[in-house]
């Protein structure tokens, strides 16, 4: 068999691995290579081989697996020496194929390793049988010698039938598996099977009991903000500081936006303190501590609202000095409020007179000045846009503490990207991973979590603001992770005072 070797660059340096038969790439123990790439899923990606054959496959992984540019789904994918695989967020593997162990006794690749080299292959099928050819001396031979090789001729005409067939029920069972793989799944290894049949897990390989699982499944961020999507809060008699017009916050979102005189984003010089690494086991802790259970946070925007009316969480301005709220409430639809169970993520109609339609109704009366007409759709997305802006009065005070050191430092404002969601428009967000998660505790419904972005910041200020998080954790006020993938964010979960 040949070498194969793969060659892995990722942000924590370089190493090489000989793959021998089968192994995967990840970010956590489930992987059998653990890499530090947090744009990485638990267990992102798996290479195999058969024979001198190598294929990979994606173990649907939030930001995907890309051959030469290509990304890989479904089935597995065949690749050759030189290909090169990215995933993650910076990781990059070479694929190296050597000549055949024991070259001198099978002798120099020919031709015919050239042809298979440029034939990209977008499935992982068994390679063809070739038909034997026919052997015109067969008559020619003696009586006691001919019904043998007429035997052994027939049988091999059986093997060939029955490779055939064989190849084409794995060639259905991956074409049937890769139509039904649209929701996010992880797929395991058939040992047994000479080209790996993978299955589909149910769970979609996450423990509803990891809460390292749930940030992956429940970061899903909203599409970005644009002027045109907003609605000024014009009257605000008990809150003034809510009336922010479009015109103020497009002049907070130019100035935190605004080009620099430094590389941005994931460069050099960036330095992530510890208390920034690793998973969320103290907000797990805090969760229990708390009582914070699926059951006990707001399950719809009825919920949201009761919370608005009895002052638990407090709305937060569009846009202030110190910081501006982008991608929040943009996915929201302008259907009738209803009544969501988690457990089913079944919606039900809310009567008109029904306890929620009344709180709603009572609301819309009367929001801080500001009147809605439940019957009116464009004032149902209002409504709702203007519920997923609140926070917890203990977390928003967090907020602008680290938003102000950061305003004093650099005279710009963060870019906040989500606060608080009901389990409702989490799901939403959350469609391909939602049925995997029913038990567990999403962090944006605590009413204490935000995300802050900072891809648009320099080093300088990624460490700064980095290291004024680090030092409200050590305090024991937050738990924040630095998280890099499909949403590179500063995740921060507010203690109770």
């Amino acid at each position: 068999m040949k070498n194969v070797t793969l060659h892995i660059e990722t942000y924590d340096g370089a190493k090489t691995v000989a793959l021998e038969d089968e192994t995967s790439i990840g970010r956590t123990d489930a992987a059998r290579i653990v890499l530090g790439d947090g744009g990485l899923s638990r267990l992102n990606t798996t290479f195999f081989r058969d024979e001198d054959a190598v294929f990979v496959v994606d173990e649907n992984s939030t930001n995907g697996t890309f051959v030469n540019g290509e990304r890989v789904s479904g089935a597995p994918r065949q690749i050759f020496d030189g290909d090169r695989i990215k995933i993650g967020t910076e990781t990059t593997i070479r694929i190296e194929v050597g000549e055949r162990k024991n070259a001198a006794a099978t002798g120099k690749p020919g031709d015919e390793e050239t042809k298979n080299r440029n034939e990209q292959s977008t499935a992982a099928l068994p390679p063809s049988p070739i038909a034997a050819p026919q052997n015109p001396q067969v008559s020619n031979l003696p009586p006691e010698k001919a019904p043998i090789i007429l035997i052994a001729a027939a049988g091999s005409v059986f093997l060939i039938a029955f490779l055939g067939i064989a190849a084409y029920l794995i060639g259905s069972r991956y074409e049937n598996l890769a139509a039904k793989s649209k929701s996010k799944t992880t797929m395991k290894m058939a040992a047994s099977a000479a080209i790996p049949i993978r299955v589909v897990d149910p769970l979609g390989g996450g423990d509803i009991d990891n809460l390292d699982d749930l940030i992956e499944a429940w970061e899903v961020q909203d599409a970005a903000f644009e002027a045109k999507d907003l609605v000024e809060v014009k009257i605000s008699t008990d809150a003034p500081q809510l009336a922010v017009s479009v015109a103020d916050w497009e002049k907070q979102r130019a100035k935190a936006m605004e080009r620099r005189n430094a590389p941005t984003g994931v460069t050099s010089g960036v330095s992530i303190p510890p208390e920034l690494q690793g998973n969320i086991g103290k907000q797990l802790a805090q969760f229990k501590i708390m009582g914070l259970t699926r059951d006990k946070l707001p399950k719809d925007f009825v919920a949201l609202a009761e919370k608005r009316m009895n002052n638990e969480l407090v709305e937060v301005p569009l846009a202030t000095e110190f910081y501006y709220l982008d991608n929040i409430g943009t996915s929201v639809d302008s259907s009738p409020f209803n009544v969501f169970d988690i457990n089913t993520n079944g919606r039900s109609p809310l009567a008109p007179d029904s306890p929620g339609f009344s709180i709603l109704q009572k609301l819309a009366a009367n929001y801080n000045g500001q009147k809605y007409d439940l019957s009116v759709p464009s004032d149902r997305v209002q409504m709702k846009r203007r519920l997923l802006r609140m926070f917890h009065p203990d977390a928003k005070a967090v907020l602008e503490e680290i938003a102000g050191a950061y305003h004093k430092k650099f005279n710009r404002p963060l870019k906040i990207t989500s606060l608080t969601r009901s389990l409702e428009y989490q799901v939403d967000l959350s469609r391909a991973t939602s049925n995997a998660y029913r038990g567990a505790t999403p962090p944006h419904s605590t009413g204490r979590t935000f995300d802050m972005a900072y891809m648009q910041m320099t080093a300088e200020e990624q460490n700064f603001i980095m290291a004024k998080f680090a030092e409200l954790e050590k305090a024991g006020r937050v738990d924040a992770l630095h998280e890099r993938g499909q949403t590179p964010c500063i995740h921060t979960f507010v203690f109770p005072k």
